[in-house]
Order: C-alpha cells, then structure tokens, then sequence
C-alpha cells in the first residue's frame, strides 16, 4: 500500500476495513456489517460526507436485501465519529494501539453518557445466568467457580465495545443487580392495525428485539429500545411506526460542533431545542467575557 493512502477491502463476511499507513502511523475504520441495522447515523454525522448507504428492498413483508452502508475511501479522514454515534457499535475505528477516536481525546465530540453497573459481590447463582441469556449482542460473560464444593458467580463482565445498553438484562436479572443507563432517548409510537398482513420487516432490522413476533404478531416492548430508527427506514406504512429520537446524551462538553450534529439525529422538536439551547449557551458565554 502506498503510504498515505486509504486502501478499502472487503472480508470473506462481507464487511468493510479501511487501512491508511503513514510513516509512525497506523489508521483503520472496520464496519461489521452483520451488527450494522442500517440506522443511517454514520452517514448523517460524517463531516467529510464519505458514508453512504443503499435503500431496504423488501418482499412480501421481509428484508429481501437489508440497508448497505459503505464508505469512499477518497473521503474519509478517519476522525471517528461514525464510530461514537453507531448505536449498535458495528464500526470499530483505530490509529496505532489507541482505539478511542481523536475526535473525542481532542474534545471535539463527548463520549457518549451510557453506563451499566453489575453489582457482582450479591449475584447467586440461582439466576440461572439470566443475564447472559437475555443479551441479545453476546456481550455478557458470566464467570464461575467453585468455593467450599459450592459454585458461585465470581465475575460478570460487560463488553463495552458490544453492548447497545437496551437495558434487557436488566430487566432479566431476578436481584435487581444490574442498572443500565443508555445515552438515547425518545418516543415510539407503534400501531399494529396498520401493519400490512405477514409484514416481519420490523423485527428483522431491530437490534435489540425491542420489536419481535408473538403468537405469530409483532409486539414491542419500548423498554429495550435504542431509538436508532432502523425499524421505521424498513416500515412500508408510515403510520404503522413513528420513532422521535429526542436526545443523544454525552458526557460534558462544551462544542458547538456537537449540538450541531445532534441536531442531525434527533426529531425535528428536539433540533429546535438544541438549537435554543445552543443559542443561550453562547449568550451566557458572551455575557461572561463582558464581564470579565
């Protein structure tokens, strides 16, 4: 590869890893295009416009072919902020050993404000690992061992870089040892007697199974919802599904940068909201310097 420029390659899964090498640097951008439920976040936020994505096909009421993100290897600048935003964490951004992307060290964008706490020293292992069971991305690991002839949990381990924080373990765990805060919130409106007949397109696309079938009819349970939209991109009735994204919470940061691309992923309500806020924040800020 000729140093300084961005070769893109596609894997023997289907997903897309772009390399750029330079002399004492090492930068790469890899889309999981499995996790990917084609939200369409990555391709409103990029600042340099390199992402794009293709429309859902469906047929008879299932994702013939689902939402196909790509990204122009001429255009992207590996800045990272695809990856803050992803929802579902299918893309991975790295430069050297560092994988925390420059946009947020340099305080251009915030982390994202998400936590998940598992109180471990009080799990019993008559849960019958509930947790592990109920995660629908794999990425709680249940540890074991054997003290006095007895088994007990010894550690429960969340991956980060996998967990969506949907928030179904824990509902799933038994003690009420698990709290989980996602950085998403909003409203979903969901009516069924608009759903065209045998539609599953839905329940496809959703990553944390928010939407799912039961006896044999779609059903929603909003308190595992992420609000990444994916379900209403495949929805052929507008009126069946209506998902307002309202906030993306980060860690504190003052950056106009980030109010303006918030703006980009939130309902047309909550836009005008940042917007006011933003707008009071730099009053408050040009007041400060008068009076200093």
């Amino acid at each position: 590869m000729r140093l300084g420029k961005t070769r893109k390659t596609k894997t023997v899964d289907g997903n897309l890893l772009l390399e750029r090498r330079m002399i004492g640097l090492e930068q790469e951008l890899y889309l999981d295009r499995q996790k990917c439920c084609g939200c369409g976040d990555c391709e409103k936020i990029c600042p340099a416009g390199a992402v794009s994505s293709t429309e859902p096909v469906l047929d008879n009421g299932t994702v013939k072919k689902r939402v196909l993100v790509d990204v122009d290897p001429e255009d992207c600048t590996f800045c990272g902020a695809c990856a803050v935003i992803c929802p579902t964490k299918a893309i991975a951004w790295r430069e050297n050993e560092q994988t925390v992307p420059n946009i947020i060290i340099k305080e251009i964008l915030p982390a994202l404000d998400e936590t998940i706490e598992v109180r471990t020293d009080e799990c019993r292992i008559d849960c019958e690992l509930a947790c592990r069971s109920a995660c629908p991305v794999n990425a709680v690991e249940v540890r074991t061992e054997i003290v006095d002839d007895t088994e007990r949990i010894a550690e429960v381990r969340i991956d980060r870089e996998q967990c969506v924080y949907c928030g179904k373990c824990e509902s799933a765990c038994p003690f009420d040892l698990i709290s989980v805060r996602s950085a998403r919130s909003g409203l979903l409106s969901f009516q069924s007697e608009h759903c065209p007949p045998f539609c599953r397109a839905c329940t496809e696309v959703c990553p944390t199974g928010a939407l799912h079938l039961q006896d044999d009819q779609v059903r929603l349970e909003e308190a595992y919802c992420i609000y990444c939209r994916a379900c209403a991109i495949v929805c052929p009735v507008p009126e069946a599904l209506d998902v307002r994204r309202e906030r993306i919470r980060g860690l504190p940061l003052s950056s106009e940068l980030w109010a303006e691309l918030q703006g980009k992923l939130v309902s047309a309500a909550a836009r005008i909201r940042l917007i006011r806020e933003n707008a009071a924040r730099k009053r408050e800020r040009a007041f400060r310097t008068r009076i200093d």
